[in-house]
């Protein structure tokens, strides 16, 4: 049974909603021309603030498919020689368009299989639920302290790797500090925040830390502990949570990292949330 409340949120439609109200208010008060080539400059900026940006800040070359994804439908839009309404000739396609056209149908079937295979998705839900699956309801109450969650034996430079790791498979998010790194998981939908806000407060989220002296310790933000739909004992839920990624880095040390992935993808949880 899922521990999480139904995620609801609609933050990864916010960009397709503003493109179409902006494709449909260029129609009307131009024409079906203009608001083709609108639309279609508007798929080539998203491909570098949206794809080419998450490419260059998770080091997920997936990304890059996305990247190229929308840059060629913006292509194929801008050299769709359209009519200037719904009433006039058909479109034209120009040997151009036909080579634009090529390259988007490679990359749209390309990232459909890597999105099945959530190569392009933020997993923090699946380690939030991962972490919660055998806490039960408890008396003790959340509070804001961090808890220890164990040790761990790893050098610095293989816990920077591990960070970095997680990094790539949209597991965690790391902060390196100077005796230690701090892995955030994001969920999908909140990545928005980690990847344009400026100063991101990464010490106000749910954190996993590792201790360059081997030391973990555990802070579960608020607003995730309010987004589990009981109140699980917090004690255990960090405890948890700090075994899990104790757990992964003993995978990805012996060099087992298709175990983390096969403990996210267990979860089960959809393409959206």
């Amino acid at each position: 049974m899922r521990k999480l409340k139904p995620d609801r949120g609609i933050q990864g439609l916010v960009p397709a909603i503003v493109s179409l109200v902006l494709f449909f208010f260029t129609a009307i008060v131009f024409n079906l021309s203009t608001a083709f080539n609108i639309l279609g400059g508007l798929m080539i900026i998203y491909s570098f603030i949206f794809g080419f940006w998450s490419f260059y800040k998770s080091g997920n070359y997936y990304f890059l498919i996305s990247t190229f994804y929308l840059l060629t439908f913006g292509l194929v839009l801008i050299l769709l020689d359209l009519p200037e309404d719904f009433n006039g000739p058909e479109p034209k396609f120009t040997d151009e368009m036909k080579v634009a056209l090529l390259f988007f149908y490679v990359f749209m079937f390309w990232l459909m299989y890597v999105g099945y295979q959530k190569k392009l998705k933020y997993r923090g839900r699946e380690v939030m639920e991962l972490a919660a699956w055998d806490v039960e309801e408890g008396p003790d109450t959340y509070t804001e302290r961090p808890r220890p969650a164990g040790m761990v034996d790893f050098g610095k430079y293989d816990i920077i790797d591990f960070g970095n790791y997680l990094k790539k498979i949209l597991a965690c998010y790391p902060f390196q500090e100077e005796n230690r790194v701090v892995m955030v998981p994001i969920k999908y939908g909140d990545e928005f925040e980690l990847l344009y806000k400026p100063n991101f407060n990464y010490h106000s989220k749910t954190w996993i830390a590792f201790d360059f002296n081997g030391q973990v310790s555990v802070h579960i933000s608020r607003k995730d502990y309010l987004d589990y739909k009981d109140d699980l004992s917090f004690d255990h839920l960090c405890e948890s949570l700090g075994q899990l990624m104790i757990t992964f880095a003993r995978f990805y040390m012996r060099g087992d990292k298709v175990r983390i992935i096969d403990r996210l993808n267990s979860v089960k949880i959809g393409l959206f949330s």
